[in-house]
């Protein structure tokens, strides 16, 4: 059992590592290296100077992942690229943690055969798997969590105190999740003294966090982002099956009852996280359980048939997106492509060479911002991690000749090249697809919407038209390198479509600033709300953030906004109601 547990880890282990160069990421890792590259360079960074300019606003993130990414990152040499490679180290490492936390955990409950189980069943899960190799804060927080409660119930409790610390000062989740867990795992052990100096403990030696964060609470609003519902079946249900059996007995569970119990709250601020992290302990749960079951077996050969039939079916096909198929593919064809590192840099590059940089920076998506300043130092308008802003936004005005625009649109397009012949915009470069942009000279407002008119009866009617649901699809797609390109050149000119609908309401609101100032400034929020469409039609870390009814409610919008442009109709109306159905945003009138 040992060796075919080694057997599995170890071929996943090896794909991981293959990939470093060019690793799988999540869209927030764009975040969290930029927030380790300050740390690197400054020791601490208390204060957001990158995002939400010109107020910024308090970082409130956990310091412990970005500490480790940036001190990796400077001793590999200070470069954007170093905390990029840290970033991938840090999340081998992190898959590492939790498929050995799993395996510790089931054998210890369960012995050697509930370990592989749990080894193959998480490692074998693709969105599970990928949440912790990616290296976000909350992978982390999961795997630590686990470690909190043991030691706790070992009476452990310097080590308690330590590890239930250290998941709150990776994510703030950490402070309802590693706490959460160690108090049901004291209610059930009866251990309140145990408990109470936790307890203790734990409130002095994150004091600085929390009272760091209490002293912000005004600029905390708590709202999630986008985000996608990702399922791996097979550890889900069995996971299911085994938190039932446990539940059957909880004083004999203590353990694994107070474990399952750990992330519940997350139910509250983001559901959609606990499903898909928490299969961490569904994977030992499942583990346990199987393995308890298949030992009451008499043969010895049924068993071990049984065992090695559900590790190939975990590992090959757990009945979703299959990890080893990813890790194999992604060496070939990298599929879905959460972040697009090498645009990143060569964007950032741009805007570095700009002079005079105008004051803030502009991406038509949230994570652009951040990922720039990977690289280079900027102030962006808006940017990631939304659940910290400030009260009173002065970006919002700020005039559109004030901003540098980082947009999904090759340098070479056609809109691009009209405009900057006009003198409206220059565009400074770019790289495969996308551009940075600035604007120059101020249009009258008739030749503003003339040009805007165009743009929107155009490529408004060819997203009606063309523009097919950003979705993963079938896990056979993988297997498809011609199908995987043309996704990517049909999703890529929706994108380009909608940043040019981005570019005209900018333009409208550039020639409509000197004249009607709350019009303009509503108009500059709505465009910033379509570059975000732009991400949802064409990103690939975007894939299926909205339903197939909301993107066919799009089209149809698209379609009327088209036919009334054509006839030189007012689209105000239209494409206000547009926004509204598809992002709940930009209220009031546009134009």
């Amino acid at each position: 059992m040992r060796l075919a547990t080694l057997i599995v880890v170890g071929l996943h282990l090896l794909l991981l590592v293959a990939a470093l160069p060019d690793s799988m990421v999540s869209v927030d890792s764009a975040f969290h290296t930029a927030l380790a590259r300050q740390y690197g360079e400054h020791g601490i960074y208390f204060w957001d100077t990158i995002h939400y300019a010109p107020a910024h606003r308090p970082n409130l993130q956990g310091p412990a992942l970005h500490l480790a990414i940036g001190v990796l990152g400077r001793l590999l040499g200070g470069t954007g690229d170093d905390y990029v490679l840290a970033n991938a180290i840090l999340g081998v490492l992190c898959w590492l943690a939790a498929v050995g936390t799993a395996i510790f955990f089931a054998r210890r409950f369960g012995g050697d055969r509930a370990g592989l189980l749990a080894a193959a069943l998480l490692a074998g899960a693709g969105f599970v798997a990928g949440s912790f190799r990616v290296n976000i804060p909350s992978g982390w927080m999961f795997v630590v969590t686990p470690w909190a409660i043991h030691f706790f119930l070992e009476r452990r409790l310097g080590l308690a105190i330590g590890c239930t610390a250290l998941a709150c000062y990776t994510h703030l989740g950490g402070f309802v999740t590693a706490p959460f867990g160690v108090l049901v795992a004291a209610l059930l052990a009866r251990r309140m003294r145990d408990l109470i100096v936790t307890g203790v403990g734990v409130a002095l030696v994150t004091a600085p966090y929390w009272i760091h964060f209490l002293r912000s609470l005004a600029w905390y609003v708590g709202r999630k982002g986008d985000t996608a519902w990702m399922v791996d079946p097979l550890v889900d249900v069995l996971g299911l099956i085994g938190l039932v059996a446990v539940l059957r007995e909880p004083r004999r569970n203590v353990f694994l009852v107070a474990w399952a119990a750990a992330p519940l709250l997350w139910a509250v601020q983001d559901p959609s996280r606990l499903v898909l992290q928490s299969p961490l302990v569904g994977a030992v749960l499942a583990g346990v359980v199987v393995a308890r079951w298949l030992d009451r077996w008499q043969s010895a050969i049924a068993r071990t048939v049984a065992t090695a039939a559900l590790v190939i079916v975990a590992t090959v096909f757990p009945f979703g997106v299959p990890s080893l198929g990813g890790e194999i593919l992604w060496l070939v064809r990298p599929y879905p492509r959460m972040l697009d590192w090498r645009e990143m840099r060569t964007d950032a590059d741009v805007v570095r060479r700009v002079e005079p940089r105008p004051p803030l920076v502009e991406g038509y998506a949230s994570y652009v911002a951040s990922g720039l300043a990977v690289w280079t130092d900027i102030e962006a308008e808006k940017g990631h991690w939304i659940e910290v802003r400030p009260p009173v936004d002065p970006a919002d005005d700020l005039g559109v000749a004030a901003k540098l625009y980082v947009l999904a649109i090759p340098p070479g397009d056609a809109l691009l090249a009209d405009w900057a012949r006009r003198g409206w915009l220059t565009v400074h470069g770019g790289g495969r697809w996308s551009s940075v942009v600035s604007f120059g000279e101020r249009p009258t407002l008739m030749d503003a919407d003339a040009a805007g008119g165009a743009v929107w009866a155009r490529d408004a009617a060819w997203i009606a038209a063309g523009c097919e649901r950003n979705v993963f699809g079938s896990p056979l797609a993988l297997f498809n390198p011609a199908e995987l390109s043309r996704r990517a050149a049909v999703r890529g000119e929706c994108r380009s479509r909608m940043t040019r609908l981005q570019l005209a309401t900018l333009l409208h609101a550039y020639a409509l600033e000197p004249a009607d100032a709350a019009r303009a400034r509503a108009a500059r929020q709505a465009a910033l709300v379509i570059g975000w469409m732009a991400s949802l039609a064409g990103d690939e870390s975007t894939l299926d953030f909205r339903s197939a009814d909301a993107h066919a409610r799009m089209r149809e919008d698209m379609d009327t906004i088209a036919r009334a442009a054509a006839a030189g109709e007012p689209i105000d109306e239209p494409v206000t109601g547009m926004l509204q159905r598809y992002l709940g945003a930009a209220r009031g009138s546009i134009f």
